[in-house]
């Protein structure tokens, strides 16, 4: 097969679970004989307007859609020269099928597009960007969100400072919408996404739940911890709120445990970072280390020393790439009642569950845990080879589903109402340009 891959990042550029996904199933592809390409997107603020980058990564070549800025929280912006890009790459390289493992920064309408061409797409949900412009169906003021309404929610409470947000938001949930249920297959790591997103999918075909992937690691490596010694946790991501960090510095603050050392891998980003390392000063016997950048190789190296991972999400997770990293090293998982998280848990066997942001229960954990070390040695004999999925064994299903998506070709192109879409979509973007173009006079 020749397979088209559309990503929002791509490695070394972006290091995420999505991207590192998309490297993945890539290089796999082209290792059982098939032909691949990437789509990307570079979002930097130059040059101004959108040009195309042209490279080979680990084999693999890479068109990345560079320039323009981010396009976060708005809709619509290119949507339309990025179509036209697409098209010109779909008669270029001449895909037998195309994979999108993430919209964001690109345009819905590339399944249309596909369509057209006679091109048969297959979608992968990784998150909630299908419905949640901010992916985590998170408010702006924190609030959990139910999802978009039709449009209406995300006016009313994300983004009605912004012009004739009813439209604007409105025509993007039609956009997502409508894409979700015209692709020829929709996939879902989880049951969790899978069940979110049945309303959205319709009776257009069930969505597959394919797990996603541990790349293998090198020699697994661990220090034990000596008799009475300090109670090691470890997490994984960037410093922001709905990642629940806070909270495991709050539960050591209420925990008193003589001592413990906290280890942030990832990105600390500013102010949360700085807040918490404020905050972790004052607590007696704990040591906070916010470890700024890592490669997910060096894992092995990095949690050498960790008792267990803490997955402290106060948003539902779909998957969590992490946990399962945890359990391919052998270390069991502390994480948030929350989405996804729990089915990866079986409770005392290989992790533990406590409420999400609430930094009380967690502690009762953690004190339980150092009091009775022998908890942590179980729960690592307690992980099986199970709770974690081969590269080979995503491949397969990814592989296996490509094909039939293939031979069952695409859906019919130029559903009811895209067309009106299309104009109020080029409405919007052009009074928005008229906007910006004003004010620079101005």
């Amino acid at each position: 097969m020749k397979v088209l891959l559309v990503s929002h990042g791509y490695p070394p550029l972006g290091v995420a679970g999505v991207e590192r996904l998309t490297a993945q199933v890539a290089g796999e592809l082209v290792r059982r004989g098939h032909e691949a390409v990437v789509f990307t997107r570079d979002p930097s603020e130059l040059p101004r307007t959108l040009d195309l980058r042209r490279d080979v990564r680990d084999g693999i070549p890479v068109v990345t859609m560079v320039g323009g800025g981010s396009t976060f929280e708005r809709f619509p912006v290119y949507e339309p020269v990025q179509e036209g890009i697409f098209e010109r790459l779909l008669t270029e390289f001449e895909p037998d099928v195309v994979l999108v493992t993430h919209l964001l920064g690109h345009s819905p309408g590339y399944v249309e597009v596909a369509h057209r061409w006679g091109i048969p797409v297959m979608v992968e949900l990784h998150d909630f960007y299908f419905k949640c412009p901010r992916a985590h169906l998170e408010r702006r003021s924190g609030e959990p969100c139910a999802g978009p309404e039709n449009g209406r929610a995300c006016a009313r409470h994300c983004f009605g400072d912004q012009r004739d947000p009813a439209l604007r938001w409105a025509l993007r949930a039609r956009s997502f919408g409508e894409a979700l249920r015209s692709a020829d297959a929709v996939l879902a790591p989880s049951r969790y996404v899978a069940d979110s997103f049945a309303t959205e999918r319709g009776d257009f075909g069930t969505i597959e739940i394919v797990p996603n992937a541990v790349a293998p690691f090198g020699p697994i490596l661990h220090e034990e911890n000596p008799p009475g010694g300090p109670l090691r946790l470890a997490s994984i991501g960037v410093t922001v709120k709905h990642k629940g960090f806070e909270t495991v510095v709050e539960a050591l603050r209420l925990a008193k445990v003589p001592r413990t050392f906290y280890t942030i891998h990832g990105v600390a980003l500013p102010p949360l970072a700085r807040e918490m390392q404020l905050a972790a000063d004052n607590i007696p016997g704990l040591t906070l280390r916010l470890a700024n950048g890592f490669n997910p190789a060096h894992l092995p190296v990095l949690l050498a020393d960790a008792d267990v991972v803490v997955v402290p999400s106060v948003v539902p997770e779909t998957y969590s790439i992490v946990v399962r990293e945890a359990f391919a090293l052998g270390i069991p998982v502390i994480a948030s009642r929350i989405g996804a998280l729990p089915d990866a848990i079986r409770e005392g066997e290989n992790g533990w569950l406590f409420e999400p942001g609430d930094a009380p229960d967690l502690a009762d954990l953690l004190r339980r845990l150092h009091a009775e070390p022998h908890l942590l040695a179980r729960a690592r004999a307690g992980i099986r080879a199970g709770d974690v999925t081969s590269v080979a064994a995503r491949t397969d299903r990814i592989e296996a589903l490509l094909e039939q998506v293939r031979e069952a070709g695409p859906r019919p192109a130029g559903r009811p109402g895209t067309a009106e879409d299309a104009v109020m979509r080029e409405a919007l973007v052009a009074a928005d340009r008229r906007a910006v173009t004003e004010l620079g006079r101005t």
